[in-house]
């Protein structure tokens, strides 16, 4: 590999000549994911004997079944991720320590000419204009 002068630094010159590829087999093949291979298998029916008879499920229709068994006996950790899967998650309120609603912290912008400008918070105070004064007082 020869090398560049740049001023008084020496800088290596690539090892790869113009129009060559530094990776010439191409990028590598993924892997498949457990992910997908899992949701391969959902639809697969298992080789399982269910009592006497020849289970004729899919895994994904066992695990639905178990779910629903599990709550109707009273685990209510089946129960709830089967209520979260059936009607989503139950949205928590973003409040502040005692519950009341957040308001963003007030900003003022001061001008050369005296004049402060305080825009509303969370729409409980209409837009404030003062003229020569410092933004503290109320109108």
């Amino acid at each position: 590999m020869s090398e560049k002068q740049i001023g008084n630094r020496k800088i290596p010159r690539s090892a790869w000549k113009p129009g060559q590829s530094g990776n010439p087999k191409g990028r590598p093949k993924k892997d498949v994911c457990l992910t997908s291979m899992v949701k391969q298998l959902m639809d697969d029916v298992p080789e399982l004997m269910i009592g006497n008879k020849k289970n004729k499920k899919t895994w994904r229709e066992l695990i639905v079944q178990a779910w629903l068994v599990g709550s109707y006996k009273g685990n209510a950790t089946m129960f709830t991720q089967l209520l979260e899967r059936i009607e989503g998650k139950v949205a928590l309120p973003i409040t502040g320590g005692q519950g009341e609603p957040l308001i963003a912290p007030t900003v003022a912008f001061h001008f050369a000419d005296g004049t402060v400008i305080k825009p509303q918070r969370n729409g409980h105070k209409p837009l404030e204009v003062m003229s020569g004064g410092n933004g503290d007082s109320q109108t």
